[in-house]
């Protein structure tokens, strides 16, 4: 009895000590997130884009945000981290980069895995009012995958682009 008295006072402090907390996904997520420090509203690490292509996403882009606060951002990345989804990394990476107004909370991304073959729109909250997830699922299965398997990025991302201003007035 004494001595599992005296193990249990020795041993469980010492287990108890060495238990680790499990860290949450988004910290993990967050390592594999390119930086955006300069708050480019396309971030294309997977050069998908031309330069002029690249520069005319980003027009659309800021024109419709000054017209309405509505704030749109594309991720390009050669790949996802490990047991992560295309939405799950596109709402960290707009978290991350302060896509849409903390009052309004309008953000949405745009996030393409090339080697992963993964498209995502993530909304903010405020944006999902406007915008489903249905509208948006249709919108990567009608507009962006037949482009994407002609390697016609850039086509199906505008075309994109376009249908989500649509449907976000």
């Amino acid at each position: 009895m004494r001595l599992k008295l005296i193990i249990s006072i020795f041993i469980f402090p010492v287990l108890l000590l060495n238990c680790k907390r499990k860290q949450p996904e988004t910290s993990a997520i967050s390592t594999y997130i390119p930086l955006n420090p300069s708050q480019q509203r396309v971030v294309d690490a997977s050069h998908l884009f031309s330069s002029s292509q690249q520069d005319s996403l980003i027009d659309k882009i800021i024109q419709y945000e000054t017209e309405t606060t509505n704030q749109i951002a594309i991720l390009t990345v050669d790949s996802l981290p490990p047991l992560t989804t295309a939405q799950a990394f596109g709402t960290d990476a707009g978290n991350s980069w302060g896509i849409g107004t903390k009052e309004k909370d309008n953000g949405l991304i745009i996030t393409i895995s090339k080697f992963d073959k993964a498209v995502a729109i993530s909304t903010g909250t405020g944006t999902a009012q406007s915008i489903s997830d249905y509208e948006c699922q249709v919108i990567i299965d009608s507009l962006m995958l037949p482009k994407f398997r002609s390697k016609k990025y850039y086509f199906g991302v505008d075309k994109a682009l376009d249908a989500l201003i649509l449907h976000w007035n």
